[in-house]
């Protein structure tokens, strides 16, 4: 069965093999360009998740773009195929050099076809280093590509570490020149580093200063780490040990991190300075080699216990030496100024092999730089450390001496004057005593007055809020109660009225009305200049027919200052629609904004500056048993759900009353016809604006979600859903505003 799978997949490879070959671009080789990075369209990829795919399968398997920073495929137990395909343009040079700046790459094997036959070249930090075709540290192919010509090649590649696969292909002239420079730089780095390790072991041999050995056994491993991630101990120390070098650089870098712990709590007097932070340094220090060790038993628990460890050392040892130096340890600038230059190097370098910015050699050789003047820096600190204690210590002799001559001078003296200080201490204990039982007298007093107060704030208390409820109850009693709106919809609707206080700054509006007579001016259209135009008035008498007129508003401002204004919103709506006989929707909002600003005096009274967003609809049942509904709205939308799907009507961008409104232009409105069945959403921006307990909004996008995905249902099912989603979103946060939402659907 497996393996008549295995041909089915060869089978459907094939078929699309001339799709993929054409899909990927071979990279071009100009003397223009010194270095090329093969990555993004030049470079495909293919995931072996078992690790059992051969040579021969994986050249018909489909490949895919590698779409990654510097090619990067993060921690992956998964063995990875890489196939990329190179042109030589420039005539007359045929040798070509590829380098894989990635020295920690466990097993990496490459193909190249050299006539009809493909061979392979195995090279890894887990072989020896003897088998590497080019004497580095990094991963070195020397290549043949004949003019004019296109080479494919592909790469295997399995390793325990980060998979990342840097590929570069120079020149000979190039690749040298940079190879050349970075021998150089090392070279200097580690030079400077053993002239370090040497230079502080004699000041150890000569002061027998515990901190000098410490930061000795400290420089010293992380020589060994740094030289094991470079790629160079494999190549100069442990050539012929490669699973030794591979398990090794954690217990290294573990080493480094227990002498580095250990180091900062003796330099920095961690247990007269940082005391509690002495309690955490110290178990690190026995945690780290431990979890070293164990990089010889299982590699992957290492890493997991590694890296973790030196992330949290490095920031505890930055805070414990700015704690220290604010404590009084003068010493220890030299110690932060360490930390500073080695992490002003390090974001550039992520940034880097992130592919954020370029990743030149100055970028890439900037933590080698503040490697160096951080360990510089820290050789400076031992230094000022052991000056800063010397001349401490001379100090407390000087300062011992002097008191010694003081103390006998001084003794008689200091005895008279604590007599006189006791009597007169007792003398003030006295007064002390009889203004304390004044003041006590006085705060009896004020805890009389306090309590009497607290009792009258109750009283006035209890008032307001009597009187606030009771302005709840007139407000529900102006809302359209239950058997009113089943009278008009029936059950075919249903109402989310959730007000942020006591009462609301929302209301909703229903009224139902018949249309009646309308009286035309009719001029004459050929009336004549100089005579008399006579007005001819023509009467048509329309049929009578229920319209109803469905709101939602959102008054400026919650509790009762929005509830006032809902108060009078309402009143002028029901003025405007009921009294005076408006009918068309966007005159009824342009009359309620005139009155607004005429009721609250808005013109000359900016401290009135209230208004209210309004969605309001008209509802006209039609012959065909279609229903027409006609929409204007002040800064909220109508959403309805058709056949189509979810639709959204938006108002206009004008807010009803306040003073700057006066010249705003009339609103206008949209109509459209809707079918049975078809939902009609009134909603104000309490439930958009709804917050969780990461102050993030409920959002209108997840509203609109919701009617298109549960229109559907019936009202009652809509309602219970958007109560809970409602419910589970905001748990444990308090609700920010007014909330109102009025589902109809349309019979």
């Amino acid at each position: 069965m497996r393996v008549a799978i295995n041909q089915w997949i060869i089978l459907f490879s094939l078929s699309t093999i001339s799709f993929i070959s054409q899909a990927q671009i071979p990279q071009r080789l100009t003397q223009q360009v010194a270095t090329t990075f093969i990555g993004n369209a030049h470079l495909h990829y293919f995931e072996d998740t078992k690790g059992d795919v051969t040579f021969a399968q994986v050249q018909q398997m489909k490949f895919a773009p590698v779409q990654r920073a510097n090619n990067s495929f993060g921690f992956s137990k998964h063995s990875f195929w890489f196939r990329f395909k190179l042109q030589n343009t420039q005539q007359g040079q045929t040798d070509w050099m590829l380098e894989i700046n990635n020295p920690l790459l466990d097993y990496l094997d490459f193909y190249y076809k050299q006539g009809n036959v493909w061979k392979k070249i195995s090279m890894g930090d887990l072989l020896p280093f003897d088998q590497r075709p080019f004497y580095s540290h990094n991963f070195v192919i020397p290549l043949k590509i004949h003019n004019k010509k296109t080479q494919t090649y592909y790469i295997r590649v399995k390793t325990s570490s980060n998979l990342q696969l840097p590929i570069n292909i120079a020149s000979p002239r190039a690749f040298y020149k940079k190879h050349d420079r970075e021998k150089l730089i090392a070279n200097l780095e580690y030079g400077i580093l053993l002239l370090t390790i040497i230079y502080n072991l004699f000041i150890f041999l000569s002061l027998r200063h515990i901190s000098y050995l410490l930061y000795v056994l400290c420089i010293g491993n992380a020589l060994l780490s740094l030289m094991g991630i470079k790629g160079y101990s494999l190549q100069y120390l442990w050539p012929n040990w490669p699973q030794f070098n591979n398990d090794s650089l954690l217990f290294f870098i573990g080493l480094f991190d227990c002498f580095f712990a250990l180091y900062t709590i003796y330099f920095l007097r961690t247990k007269k300075y940082a005391p509690r932070l002495n309690k955490i340094l110290f178990p690190l220090a026995i945690i780290a080699p431990i979890s070293g060790i164990i990089s010889f038993i299982d590699v992957d628990l290492a890493v997991k216990l590694v890296l973790p460890l030196g992330m949290l050392l490095t920031p505890m040892v930055v805070y414990t030496s700015i704690v220290c130096y604010r404590k009084g340890f003068v010493a220890a600038r030299f110690f932060i100024l360490a930390w500073a230059v080695l992490l002003l190097g390090t974001p550039p370098y992520i940034l880097g092999t992130m592919g954020i910015i370029p990743f030149n050699f100055i970028v890439q050789h900037l933590t080698d730089l503040g490697f160096v003047l951080a360990v510089i820096l820290l050789s400076l600190a031992l230094v000022d450390g052991y000056s800063y204690e010397k001349k401490n210590k001379e100090m407390a002799q000087k300062q011992m001496l002097e008191m010694q001559k003081d103390i006998n001078e001084k003794l008689e003296t200091k005895v008279q004057e604590r007599t006189q200080q006791l009597q007169e201490k007792t003398n003030e204990t006295i007064a002390q005593n009889e203004e304390l039982q004044q003041q006590q007298e006085e705060i009896l007093s004020q805890n009389e007055f306090i309590a009497t107060t607290n009792e009258q704030l109750k009283r006035e208390s209890k008032k307001t809020q009597e009187s606030i409820k009771a302005a709840r109850a007139i407000q529900n009693a102006m809302l359209p109660n239950e058997v009113k709106l089943n009278d008009l919809f029936g059950a075919e609707h249903f109402v989310i009225y959730r007000p942020k206080d006591i009462v609301s700054g929302d209301f909703y509006w229903v009224s139902q009305v018949k249309s009646r007579m309308k009286t035309e001016n009719l001029w004459p259209a050929n009336s004549t200049q100089g005579k008399t135009d006579t007005l001819q008035l023509t009467t048509k008498t329309l049929q009578a027919k229920e319209v109803l007129f469905l709101a939602v508003v959102d008054c400026t401002g919650h509790g009762v200052p929005g509830a006032l204004m809902g108060m009078i919103g309402h009143s002028l709506l029901n003025e405007i629609v009921n009294d005076l006989g408006v009918s068309d929707t966007n005159k009824i909002l342009d009359r309620l904004n005139e009155k607004i600003s005429q009721e609250l005096i808005q013109e000359n009274n900016l401290s009135l500056n209230r208004g209210m967003d309004v969605c309001l609809c008209k509802l006209e049942k039609q012959s065909d048993g279609q229903t027409q509904v006609t929409f204007t709205g002040s800064k909220r939308p109508l959403y309805y759900v058709n056949e189509q799907g979810l639709q959204e009507l938006r108002g206009d961008r004008i807010t009803i009353g306040g003073w700057g409104n006066r010249k705003i232009p009339h609103f206008g409105s949209q109509t459209i016809l809707l079918q049975p069945g078809n939902m009609l959403y009134l909603t104000t921006d309490g439930i958009s604006d709804a917050p969780n307990d990461q102050r993030k909004s409920f959002g209108t996008r997840r509203l609109k979600t919701f009617f298109e995905n549960y229109a559907h249902l019936p009202v009652a099912e809509q309602r219970q859903h958007l109560e809970k989603m409602l419910e589970k979103f905001c748990r444990g946060t308090e609700q920010r505003d007014d909330i109102t939402l009025f589902g109809l659907r349309i019979s």
